[in-house]
């Protein structure tokens, strides 16, 4: 009979207890709602659109130059998951952010996102395909064509999410410059930094992979949350386990 390595039984069990994490998490929140601890960020989104109608102004939302089906594609569907909440709430008050890619494919995934946001209030007359603004590939021209939008005087707020890397600067620095409230959150690590320094609200590391939970509050999404918790809990506990049998031995 072949031995089997241990790293292909870990490997097998840690298949094996993810389902199952999943499946109890969603079934205990049933019984009650998990509290999940604030970030600031996915918080000054709640209401946004509102108070920029308020204002009588509008929202941008910078999806960067995500593209969809590569390497990108899961922070474009966080970015995704951002303006569906944005377009939601403005489908519900009879406006839409104003929503400026980098490419092309993304530009007709922003509009079908917008779109469906008008047809679940049951308003899809209202629904117009030039809210979403296809710049350009080049990130610096794509920078250049999304700070005309930041620096209009209708713009309230401006929300960055997606990948961005250099051509950020242009982009948090005219919101700075016109003291807009800004969002922000990247992939890209050495983007953060600058975020920091510029936008009101950032998204640092993991929180930029929790806009589903945090926004629409699906009992399924939480629990992937919690179950990813759990499961840096337990990598914590074997390493710790696993230094203590070595001390030992």
């Amino acid at each position: 009979m072949p031995s089997v390595e241990p790293q292909t039984v870990i490997a097998w069990a840690v298949l094996l207890v993810i389902p199952l994490l999943l499946l109890w998490f969603v079934v205990r929140q049933r019984r009650r709602s998990p509290a999940l601890r604030p970030i600031a960020a996915w918080e000054a989104l709640r209401g946004l659109m509102g108070r920029a109608l308020e204002e009588g102004k509008q929202v941008h939302l910078s999806l960067g130059r995500s593209e969809v089906g590569d390497e990108q594609t899961a922070v474009v569907s966080l970015a995704l998951d951002v303006e569906r909440h944005l377009a939601d709430e403005g489908a519900a008050l009879g406006s839409a952010p104003v929503v400026t890619v980098a490419e092309p494919l993304l530009m007709l995934t922003a509009q079908d996102t917008l779109y469906r946001a008008y047809r679940r209030r049951g308003q899809p007359s209202l629904y117009d395909g030039t809210q979403v603004q296809l710049i350009a590939p080049d990130p610096l021209a794509y920078a250049a064509g999304a700070q005309d939008r930041i620096d209009d005087e209708q713009t309230a707020a401006n929300v960055m999410v997606g990948h961005l890397g250099d051509e950020y600067l242009l982009l948090g620095e005219t919101g700075a410059q016109r003291d807009v409230m800004q969002v922000a959150g990247s992939d890209v690590l050495s983007t953060q930094a600058w975020m920091t320094a510029t936008a009101d609200h950032v998204l640092l590391g993991e929180e930029m992979f929790s806009a589903g939970a945090y926004l629409t509050r699906r009992p399924a999404l939480i629990a992937s949350l919690q179950v990813q918790d759990a499961l840096r809990t337990l990598a914590v506990i074997a390493i710790l386990v696993g230094i203590l049998f070595k001390s030992l031995t």
